[in-house]
């Protein structure tokens, strides 16, 4: 899907606390006899994933700052579609075209020594935010 902005690539990979919901398309509509009319508002399947990414750095953080609050080459707030891969499933990667339907949340995770992955010791943030498929 060319055209549309990556989530940026981060030290930190997204944690496994990831949930999928469906997203409900139906319209509801009570009738004056106490009958409920319904109908879909649209055909197409769409999800809202919850996406945690555990123990960002500082650079991370910023980055990730950066990103959602860019207005063209970013996510705008919410307002614009970007590309993020499904971490789930490593042999058989998805991506999705998705905007954020709540942006991150930040929890201080405390002061974290140095790690296998060169990142010096320094306070670390865990981050929260849900998406929805456009």
């Amino acid at each position: 899907m060319p055209g549309y902005p990556n989530f940026p690539q981060l030290s930190r990979a997204f944690s496994l606390k990831q949930t999928e919901n469906p997203v409900d398309p139906t319209l509801r509509d009570n009738m004056e006899n106490g009958m409920e009319s319904a109908r879909a508002r649209w055909t197409r399947n769409r999800r809202s994933f919850s996406m945690a990414v555990d123990l960002l750095t500082a650079d991370d953080k910023a980055a990730l700052d950066q990103f959602y609050q860019d207005l063209t080459n970013g996510a705008g707030f919410g307002s614009n579609p970007f590309l993020v891969a499904d971490p789930r499933n490593a042999e058989n990667p998805q991506t999705y075209l998705v905007r954020f339907s709540t942006l991150p949340k930040y929890v201080d995770a405390n002061w974290i020594g140095a790690d296998a992955l060169g990142n010096t010791a320094q306070f670390r943030y865990n981050c929260t935010f849900q998406v929805r498929e456009v």
